[in-house]
């Protein structure tokens, strides 16, 4: 069958193949053209946006059935896009690197791997904010609670990374789903930008108006 390959924005495979199943031209673009495509992965469906740069009034899929398809057409883009990594401003190169991990696991659909990258990233995250920590995650993340050093509600982020990061390593019969991976990398982020971003958000902003005054 005609098709093509390309990244999956779904199951995160590396140049999955994608058959054509339908297509159309996009109006008001004769050369653009949209065509509704299935992962041979997965079997999720994306639209596929190609140009006919050679303008000859060629069409994607018998152009793909003669393997001319790249020699007539561009491909623009691929709907949905496969994630962007999410890296909050500020934060410890430390924390950066396991949390680049992270994403690029997410993104590539290794959601064990990415699980406990995103724990990983916590737990040296919860260093930074205080370094005197030792321990299991659970028990850092107790002290914290203990000590008043965090709102309720990022105990509650930091308890669904620290869960999710064990179910990542230690689950034998199940794999971890994209749903419960997708949460976790927003609780994950979502902590780090109150930590680090947001504080240095506030002391920049306190920076240039005290400059202003001066």
């Amino acid at each position: 069958m005609a098709g093509i390959s390309h990244n999956c924005p779904h199951c995160g495979t590396q140049q999955a193949y994608f058959d054509f199943l339908f297509q159309k031209q996009f109006m008001g673009y004769k050369n653009h053209w949209h065509i509704f495509a299935v992962c041979n992965v997965c079997h999720d469906s994306v639209i596929v946006l190609m140009m006919d740069f050679s303008k000859r009034g060629h069409d994607p899929i018998n152009a793909a059935q003669n393997g001319e398809l790249l020699d007539y057409f561009h491909l623009k883009r691929v709907l949905p896009e496969s994630p962007s990594p999410r890296i909050p401003a500020s934060i410890p190169a430390n924390v950066e690197t396991p949390l680049s991990e992270a994403e690029q696991s997410f993104a590539s659909g290794l959601y064990s791997a990415a699980g406990s990258c995103y724990r990983k990233a916590v737990e040296r995250a919860l260093k930074a904010i205080d370094p005197e920590l030792t321990g299991m995650l659970n028990r850092r993340i107790r002290t914290l609670e203990k000590n008043g050093l965090l709102p309720h509600s990022m105990i509650e982020l930091l308890d669904q990374v620290r869960l999710f990061g064990n179910s990542s390593m230690h689950e034998d019969d199940l794999d971890p789903t994209k749903e419960d991976c997708a949460a976790a990398r927003e609780f994950c982020i979502l902590f780090l930008t109150y930590a680090f971003t947001l504080p240095a958000k506030v002391e920049n902003a306190k920076s240039t108006t005290q400059a202003g005054e001066d």
